[in-house]
């Protein structure tokens, strides 16, 4: 007898199947399903952080724009 009490076929290794019945549903947490909780006023008032290469690339343009003054300048 198996640790969850269930009996293995003779000759065969008890295994999970990759083919498992799971939903949808069961792999989000109820507040990312809630629509009423998504539309409440506190959840727009923080904007989301900025990924690295969004800030590299507007450094990088505002580097060549400011270079690209400066060469007219002088």
């Amino acid at each position: 007898m198996s640790a969850m009490g269930m009996s293995a076929p003779r000759g065969k290794e008890f295994a999970i199947s990759a083919y498992a019945d799971v939903r949808h549903e069961q792999l989000f947490f109820e507040r990312q399903q809630s629509l009423a909780l998504r539309n409440m006023e506190w959840e727009g008032r923080v904007e989301p952080l900025l990924p690295w290469s969004t800030l590299i690339m507007r450094g990088l343009g505002v580097t060549i724009f400011v270079g690209a003054f400066l060469a007219i300048l002088v």
